[in-house]
Parts: structure tokens; sequence; C-alpha cells
């Protein structure tokens, strides 16, 4: 699965520049969590700030996370919130601290799919592909992009939040072993290299989303543009 993505094309930037506020945002949910839950040092440490500067780690945050989407349409995590965990107070808000990321995520999903239903009716879906206005495929493809990094982010592989929100509960051992690096890392990168080789994962993860569409009541046409949406800005092909 490699994308086709042109840099000249207004939308790509405004896609990334669109990735890069809801990764504040996810983060920003970590630490608000974690602000509750008693790390009272993360807001004069700058975690609840919507500074993207705050957020930035030069490997996790900046290079493979713009390498893997731009290469596969992939949305891996990108920021990094420091959290006192000690200070928190139970295993409970420590899961809670984790899971409110992708939480954040799904929260913009669904914002972001507003428009395309059709109780709502901002959107007529059942425009042909030469008519899609630049902000339907930016919006179509954020949603994609939120609904991918929902179910990425929950799967429990180190270090992403799928991973943290059970490691509270395992031997402290094994969770510091498999969150220190190298393995952490190597475990992103295998992670990428399965979704961008074995097409039958990302599809399944692109199918659950279309299965939670149907449930929250798009129809047919809408789903099609979001998903044609996506497949224009990053693969140049609207199927």
């Amino acid at each position: 699965m490699l994308a086709a993505v042109d840099f000249n094309n207004p939308i790509i930037w405004a896609i990334l520049i669109g990735w890069i506020m809801s990764v504040v945002l996810h983060e920003w949910a970590h630490g608000f969590v974690a602000y509750l839950g008693g790390d009272y040092t993360i807001k004069e440490r700058g975690g609840l700030s919507l500074n993207p500067l705050q957020y930035v780690d030069p490997i996790f945050s900046l290079l493979l996370p713009a390498v893997f989407l731009m290469m596969g349409g992939v949305p891996l995590p990108g920021g990094v919130t420091y959290i006192r965990h000690d200070l928190l107070r139970s295993k409970g808000w420590r899961s809670a601290v984790a899971a409110a990321g992708p939480l954040m995520n799904f929260m913009l999903f669904l914002l972001l799919a507003l428009p395309f239903h059709p109780r709502v009716g901002w959107i007529d879906p059942t425009v042909s592909v030469e008519r899609y206005e630049t902000w339907h495929i930016f919006l179509g493809s954020m949603v994609l992009l939120q609904g991918i990094a929902v179910a990425i982010n929950l799967i429990p592989v180190p270090p992403l939040d799928g991973f943290n929100i059970i490691a509270p509960y395992m031997k402290e051992e094994a969770r510091i072993k498999l969150t220190t690096p190298p393995i952490s890392t190597y475990s992103m990168l295998a992670l990428f290299l399965i979704l961008w080789n074995v097409p039958a994962v990302f599809e399944k993860i692109v199918w659950l989303i279309v299965r939670l569409l149907v449930r929250l009541g798009y129809d047919y046409d809408a789903i099609a543009m979001m998903l044609k949406s996506y497949n224009l800005a990053f693969f140049g092909r609207d199927i």
C-alpha cells in the first residue's frame, strides 16, 4: 500500500495541518485526564497547552508519523506527553489517561463525519467525483484518518495507547522491558510494515469503520464519498 502523494496539491498540506492539530488534541486529552487523576505537575510543564511544540519528539512526533502517513496513508500516533505516573491516584487513572487520546480521536471522528450524515444534509454525497469540493475531500479524508487512528491506537502493542491501557495491570518488569527502546521502537516499525505489506489487515480496519458508520445511520453514498475522498487525497484515485 504505497500512497501517491502530490505535494503540489493543497489538500495534502491541509490534511497534514489537520492531522497535526488532531495529534495536539489527542495529547492534550492525555494531559487533561492525567491532571484530573493527580499529576498536578503537568500544567506547569505545558502538558495542557495547545501548542504543538509542547508535544514534539524528533522521531516519534515528526519523522516516523510523517513518513508513514505519506507512504501509506496510515495515521500512526505522533505526539508525546510526559506523564508523572507515580502521581496518578490508581491503576484505573493510568488506564484512563491512556484511553483519553483515542477517545479524543473518536470524538473528532464523529464531529468530522457529521456533515455527511443524511439527517444533517450539509453535503450531497450523490454528486460525481468530479464535483467534489476541496473541503469535501479534506473532511472525508480526515474522517477516515481519525477512525483509523482510533483502531490502530487501540492495538495492544507498545508504545500505543492500547498497550498502555492494560500496562498498569502487568508485572512491572515486563511492562518496563516492553516500553523501553529498542523493543517499543521495533514494535512500532513492525506494526507499520504489517499494515503496509498485508493489505487485508488495513482493509479489515477500514471495514470496521464502515460498519460503525452504518450503525450510526450513514448511508452508502455518504460512506462511499468519504472513502473516495481518502483515496483521492492519498492515492490519486477514487477507488
